[in-house]
């Protein structure tokens, strides 16, 4: 007996490149993370419409009764969801690490974390290689690659939005300790992705866990002004979504929290 016939809406469901999308929002929301889906905004330097997956908030509590300390430190995610159907290959290299310090001092307001409790806890710290360079079946580097435009969707919205008050998570507490902003991009699973390493012999290798491109990024803001930032953007797949955000709280957040408190 033939298989029943797919209704048209069926059809689009099932070919949407949203279920991944979907699969994303249910489990932020699962993990306690407030969600905006979606947002369309002009950027600043066309004014064309452009649009993120996902911006996401959680408020995380900073408390120290001796100290009379209660507040909240908001995180927030700027998301890109990303379905991989080619073989890609990230070219790794060393972290530049004076970058991912000046980008921990001018995402928290604090001094240089090798000098304070950060340095012991925050991610973008870790001595793991970083890619750099980036290539797929379906592009190379440009604007039809996928990578290339989550690179490009992630951090342009993170840029128009970081100062933005969204109202999106909800604090314990109402001293605001600040707020901090990732880009990440969450695939669908990392069975394409493979690494090698610049300089080197070029093998490739299977890439297995969440890793960080490295990105220097040159953009206008709403004043016309030129700026060119470093950025580090975490890729993660959806099945490891929640370790890398326990691990984020684990780390970053508790690390800018134990800073607060000791009055850094």
């Amino acid at each position: 007996m033939a298989a029943p016939k797919s209704s048209p809406a069926e059809e689009i469901i099932r070919k949407s490149g949203h279920g991944l999308h979907s699969r994303v929002v249910k489990r932020l929301r699962e993990l306690g993370w407030a969600v905006m889906i979606s947002p369309y905004y002009s950027d600043n330097f066309t004014d064309k419409p452009r649009e993120i997956d996902i911006i996401a908030e959680r408020a995380f509590p900073v408390e120290h009764p001796g100290l009379s300390l209660y507040g909240s430190l908001i995180v927030r995610l700027f998301v890109e969801c990303k379905y991989i159907v080619g073989e890609t290959v990230f070219w790794l290299d060393e972290k530049d690490k004076e970058g991912a310090v000046g980008r921990i001092i001018a995402d928290t307001g604090l001094g240089d974390p090798r000098r304070t409790g950060i340095a012991r806890g925050h991610h973008y710290l870790t001595a793991a290689p970083v890619a750099k360079l980036s290539q797929s079946e379906s592009g190379k580097g440009d604007d039809n690659d996928v990578i290339s435009r989550a690179i490009n969707q992630s951090l342009n919205a993170l840029v128009y939005y970081r100062h933005r008050e969204l109202g999106l998570a909800t604090l314990k507490h109402r001293e605001n300790f600040g707020r901090i902003a990732y880009p990440i991009i969450v695939t669908n699973s990392f069975d394409r992705f493979h690494s090698t390493l610049i300089g080197g012999d070029e093998t490739p290798t299977k890439i297995v866990q969440p890793f960080q491109l490295e990105v220097n990024y040159a953009y206008t803001d709403r004043d016309r002004n030129g700026h060119n930032e470093y950025f580090l953007i975490d890729v993660v797949s959806i099945d490891r979504l929640a370790d890398f955000l326990s691990s984020l709280e684990g780390t970053d957040v508790a690390a800018l929290a134990d800073a607060k408190m000791r009055g850094e």
